[in-house]
């Protein structure tokens, strides 16, 4: 009789228990990480916050990159966000990108520091404002070593001073 009442009652319910563990997450206040070759600072990035993501890579909140070229100029750059690959040292700028060389300001949504081609990459539009210069483009290049600028995807560039064209 006790086994019949027991197989009709069934097993008994297993208490379940929620997890309420959260995987561990690294964040960091205002990080600072340096680049130097051959005693020499490369570039400086900055930002208000990192987090750590699960693919290795570091979401940056508010950065600033500084890129110190061959010839003694700072290219600061500045977005709403940005991701540093550590291992490649790659920095991928996003939302409202805001760049200051020398004396033109450019603006574009996605900017790439490729540390392999010591290369700034803006692979989408961009718009540059300089003290006579304006230009409208797609898919430019800027060497960090040498200064040197290629846009591949075509440019549009209005001059308010052509004299250097020969022009009165």
């Amino acid at each position: 009789m006790a086994i019949l009442m027991m197989w009709l009652a069934g097993p008994a319910e297993v208490e379940k228990v929620e997890d309420n563990t959260e995987r561990p997450k690294t964040e960091v206040e205002s990080p600072v990480i340096v680049e130097r070759k051959d005693g020499k600072i490369i570039w400086q990035l900055r930002a208000s916050e990192a987090k750590q993501q699960l693919d290795g890579r570091m979401h940056l909140l508010i950065p600033t990159l500084t890129l110190f070229t061959d010839s003694g100029v700072e290219i600061n750059i500045s977005s709403q966000q940005a991701w540093f690959e550590p291992l490649q040292r790659n920095i991928h700028f996003q939302d409202q990108v805001n760049v200051d060389y020398q004396t033109w300001k450019m603006t574009t949504e996605t900017l790439i520091y490729d540390s392999t081609k010591d290369e700034i990459q803006v692979p989408d539009d961009f718009a540059v404002v300089g003290e006579t210069i304006s230009a409208k483009g797609n898919n430019m290049r800027l060497q960090r070593s040498s200064d040197q600028i290629k846009v591949d995807g075509g440019i549009w560039i209005q001059d308010s001073n052509p004299q250097w064209q020969g022009v009165k």
